[in-house]
């Protein structure tokens, strides 16, 4: 290539039959061209940089993604654990109720005294407890301590649903320290109780499902509204019925509505009585311990079919059983 005043020519040979060809180029073209060269060079450098550092922030997000992902599982599964201690803490709790009902004892004077939970019960009739917040406000709540999506759109970790686990833990730990105390007055209270809990109702007469509760109930025979003073356990014809306690029996025969009845005496003011029966298995005057057969499922009486009626009186007046019933 050699130089023409301000322009270059360019000559080319390809082999040695080939013709020569020569090209010109002039001083300003080359200067451009080399500039736009340099200028490409540039552009493609900066543009793979920026690729190496795209490539690098893709592979950061994805870790972060991945750690928000697990702390996010991390923090569900804390959630359950939450929800789960907070309903053993009210199994206690219910379980403590029906302790104190049983033995006559009062209701938690500590818990009572919380502004605004304040409530005591007598012997027939449950005393109000401190009621818990819920373990969740939406409906459907079993236990587990729904946070909701624990993660941000962008992949981060919801500072809400931390702040909910957080706020749910404290309200338990809050609780404990009243709990104990109410459990050690329990345990001071039962001092000496052995004998009136063997005689106090804590098991189910039978085995069966429930077809009426205590209380208000349309009557399957008038429609009407009435009070059911007791519980109504389906079963099948012949189905034992046992002693939920200690007792005496002080009536054996039939009983109008109730049918063939059987009704014992625990002292302490508690008696119970069993309906509907298709046979006794005990005599008036007869003592029963707990778990012992009294009777059978039958369907005499009033009755739409084969069930036990069981009923709770303490001094004279109805209670409801299932504050009589551990299992």
């Amino acid at each position: 290539m050699k130089a023409v005043h301000d322009r270059y020519t360019l000559i080319l040979v390809t082999d040695e039959l080939s013709p020569v060809r020569r090209m010109q180029i002039s001083r300003s073209s080359l200067r451009r061209a080399t500039g736009a060269a340099l200028v490409a060079g540039a552009v493609l450098a900066l543009g793979l940089v920026d690729y190496v550092r795209l490539r690098h922030d893709q592979m950061d997000v994805g870790t972060l993604r991945a750690e928000a992902q697990r702390h996010g599982g991390e923090l569900s599964t804390l959630g359950s654990e939450v929800g789960g201690i907070a309903l053993e803490l009210e199994r206690v709790r219910e379980l403590e109720r029906k302790v104190r009902v049983i033995a006559n004892l009062p209701s938690a004077v500590r818990e009572a005294r919380v502004p605004d939970h304040a409530g005591q019960g007598g012997a027939d009739e449950p005393p109000t407890v401190e009621p818990e917040l819920p373990v969740s406000s939406e409906p459907g709540a079993s236990g587990a301590l729904p946070v909701g999506s624990v993660t941000t759109p962008d992949g981060g970790i919801d500072p809400g649903a931390i702040a909910r686990v957080q706020a749910r833990a404290r309200q338990l730990a809050s609780q404990l320290p009243a709990r104990k105390l109410s459990l050690l007055d329990l345990l001071e209270g039962l001092e000496g109780q052995s004998q009136r809990l063997a005689a106090t109702p804590a098991i189910w007469p039978t085995n069966g499902f429930v077809t009426s509760g205590y209380g208000n109930r349309t009557s399957p025979f008038t429609g009407r509204v009435q009070f059911h003073e007791g519980l109504d356990i389906a079963a099948d014809f012949g189905t034992t019925v046992v002693a939920p306690a200690r007792g005496r029996v002080i009536f054996v025969g039939m009983d109008g509505p109730f049918g063939r009845k059987v009704e014992l005496d625990h002292g302490y003011g508690v008696r119970t009585h069993y309906a509907h029966l298709s046979e006794a298995l005990v005599q008036r005057g007869q003592t029963v311990e707990r778990g012992v057969p009294i009777a059978a499922v039958g369907s005499t009486g009033r009755s739409t079919g084969p069930h036990l009626h069981y009923g709770v009186e303490v001094n004279g007046r109805t209670a409801d059983p299932t504050n009589y019933i551990f299992e």
